[in-house]
């Protein structure tokens, strides 16, 4: 790590503290700029000058310097960014399950109206296909709302 003698904590502001804290759970700078409410440019630009003003330049040193200095908790930081990889996957399966379901059910009213057959809603398939159509929206959307209770609970801790 690069000499951070002479920078401490007492030159960060508030929100490069915020900012920091952040990077130091493993949320990249998309994730934070939404985590803050703040675009991308601006968190990127937060990061550029924590990392100047601490003359340290990697992330993996950036983390041990906000452990080193009480700005985050090592066992915490590990559990929140695994905890945040395990939402965004949750969000990748129940999306790609969604779609599916989407897709198969789309399927099913073309090929209906492709072979002449009436209206599809009081068919058995395409009531069955739209309920499992519904049911993976439901999961995917439940992923999206655990997410963003999960962000809103980190800044707020923060």
């Amino acid at each position: 790590m690069s000499s951070v003698a002479n920078n401490h904590v007492e030159s960060l502001t508030k929100r490069e503290i915020d900012v920091l804290k952040l990077i130091a759970t493993g949320l990249s700078t998309k994730e934070i700029a939404r985590s803050l409410g703040i675009t991308f440019k601006t968190a990127a630009c937060h990061r550029a000058r924590i990392m100047a003003k601490l003359n340290i330049h990697q992330v993996a040193n950036l983390t041990r310097y906000a452990i080193r200095n009480g700005l985050a908790d090592a066992g915490e930081s590990g559990r929140a960014a695994e905890r945040q990889a395990e939402l965004f996957q949750q969000i990748r399966v129940t999306e790609a399950k969604y779609r599916r379901a989407m897709d198969e059910y789309a399927a099913f009213l073309k090929e209906r109206v492709t072979i002449g057959l009436g209206n599809p809603d009081g068919a058995t398939g395409a009531r069955r296909l739209h309920q499992i159509e519904q049911l993976a929206h439901q999961e995917y959307h439940a992923a999206l709302v655990a997410l963003k209770e999960f962000l809103f609970a980190s800044k707020a801790s923060s």
